[in-house]
This record gives C-alpha cells, structure tokens and sequence, in this order.
C-alpha cells in the first residue's frame, strides 16, 4: 500500500563497528505479498544508501535489503 519508514526500538547501546539488536511491531493490515526493510543508521547519523554502489570486488556491501513476506490472513472468531 505504501512505503513508511518507522524507528525501531533498539536493544542494545551503540558501539563502533557492532551490531545493535532491534525491534519493531508490525501490524498488516492487507494480506498478499510485500517486503521489509530495515536500513541502519550509524551515531552520526549516516544511514544506509537504498541501493548499492557497485563494487567489483564483492565486499563492502552496504545497502538495504529486501526481505519478501507474505501477510496471511488471520481467521476470524
């Protein structure tokens, strides 16, 4: 239906160079297929670029993932 960007309830206290747990409640409202995003930010407030820059060698890769879902309906009663 839409994109939104909502802040994540973080789990841990950021440090340089270290993951930080997260969470998020998610609510669909329409079932069928959609995808998840989670783009990180650094204390500087950098965040991750939407797409890659390409990079020949294969590392260093930085951009958001796509993560496909699909939202089944919830039976009623």
């Amino acid at each position: 239906s839409g994109t939104r960007r909502r802040r994540a309830d973080l789990h841990d206290r950021p440090r340089a160079a270290a993951w930080s747990r997260w969470s998020l409640d998610w609510h669909p409202i329409t079932p069928g297929p959609t995808a998840l995003l989670a783009r990180a930010a650094d204390t500087a407030g950098r965040v991750q670029p939407d797409t890659a820059i390409p990079n020949t060698q294969g590392y260093l890769f930085d951009a958001v993932v796509r993560h496909p879902v699909t939202v089944v309906a919830q039976p009623v009663g």
